[in-house]
């Protein structure tokens, strides 16, 4: 019984390379999206207990002081969300490229699965025609 051959296995195993490569990037994607989200939640944390202090506040100073804080924290929140929306674009884009990679291995896949059926029946084939050839070689 010959062994069995995939001919397009050198593709099928770059292919398997290209979708490793692409989880991997979608992970470093998906991590400084979360990042991002993080940083937000720390932000509006950061908001809620000032806004606590600034009620306290007897002084002009403190609630000018106040003030500016939360200027600033606006600010930041602006920027963290103008780098989530590009941070979510490139996301996507990973996830794209993720599915294309994942669609073509699995295409590769099928397609030795469906060679691989092809040479266990013809082998099979090829068993059941021998041992009739040595059956029927006995009786004559």
């Amino acid at each position: 019984m010959k062994r069995f051959n995939f001919s397009l296995q050198k593709v099928l195993d770059f292919r398997e390379f290209e979708k490793k490569q692409a989880e991997a990037e979608l992970g470093k994607a998906v991590a400084e999206e979360t990042k991002i989200k993080d940083n937000l939640d720390t932000i509006a944390r950061s908001y809620a207990e000032n806004v606590r202090a600034a009620d306290e506040a007897k002084d002009i100073t403190g609630m000018l002081a106040a003030q500016n804080y939360f200027r600033f924290l606006n600010q930041q929140k602006e920027e963290a969300l103008i780098s989530l929306a590009q941070a979510q674009v490139i996301t996507e884009e990973k996830r794209e490229k993720m599915r294309d990679a994942m669609k073509n291995c699995k295409v590769l896949e099928n397609l030795r699965d469906k060679k691989i059926a092809a040479w266990k029946k013809e082998n099979f084939r090829a068993e059941e025609s021998e041992i009739d050839d040595i059956v029927t070689s006995k009786w004559n």
